[in-house]
């Protein structure tokens, strides 16, 4: 997901032709001058294809009806842990097929050997120096550590200012994954390695940057789903 708090979760229906004309009227006008769901849109712009390819094969592999319940159940209790309220979509506004796309796509992700390459994500919630800001971290194993691919929008942005990425350790300790800095806009959007290997954290956080080497004012913070 984009991390827009609006349309965020509009992106998925309007790729896949599940929206009515009126919805995907203004999702265009939203994609327009917001980049986090602008870039999502484009990233999942290959979905349709995927879908008539699969259609055309004569041969479509089934995943276990077990397998598939415990993905869907996990995906489920996770979106509802983030305490957001969230638009109902009637069960047939996507095809069929495209929910085994979207199931086929979580399986690449949540198990071993999945082709996305990520380990675990966080959505990131604004803190108290946030000013509103909010965005996603998708993180990856690198043989330095931990890749992140941060993406935000709405950030406090001034003149010149610098953000830094940290990721908690579990024995407290903060390791510095780096700096960014903002567009004009309030969006940011950063690919930053930490020297910490998977499980040995759980947050990571946002900070305004400080010439000291420790971590400024909280800006944003999330807890990560492995």
């Amino acid at each position: 997901m984009s991390g827009c708090r609006t349309h965020g979760e509009l992106i998925g229906p309007f790729v896949l032709g599940g929206l009515e004309p009126d919805e995907v009227e203004e999702m265009r006008r939203h994609l327009a001058h917001c980049e986090a769901c602008a870039a999502e849109a484009e990233l999942l712009a290959g979905l349709p294809a995927l879908l008539d390819r699969a259609q055309a094969d004569d041969t479509v592999a089934t995943l276990s009806p077990r397998l598939e319940e415990e993905v869907l159940d996990r995906f489920v209790r996770e979106r509802a842990q983030a305490g957001r309220t969230r638009r109902r979509w009637p069960r047939l506004a996507v095809p069929a097929a495209a929910a085994a796309v979207v199931v086929a796509v979580v399986l690449a992700l949540v198990l071993p050997g999945g082709g996305g390459g990520a380990y675990a994500s966080a959505e990131l919630w604004t803190m108290p120096a946030g000013g509103g800001a909010a965005g996603s971290a998708d993180l990856e194993e690198v043989a330095a550590g931990t890749r992140v691919a941060l993406r935000a929008h709405d950030l406090p942005v001034s003149r010149g200012e610098m953000f830094e990425l940290w990721c908690v350790r579990d024995d407290g300790r903060w390791v510095n994954g780096g700096s960014f800095h903002a567009r004009s806009d309030g969006s940011a959007s950063a690919e930053l390695t930490a020297a910490v290997k998977p499980g040995d954290y759980h947050v990571v956080v946002v900070t305004r940057h400080t010439a000291g080497g420790q971590p400024g004012d909280e800006v944003m913070r999330g807890k990560l789903v492995y």
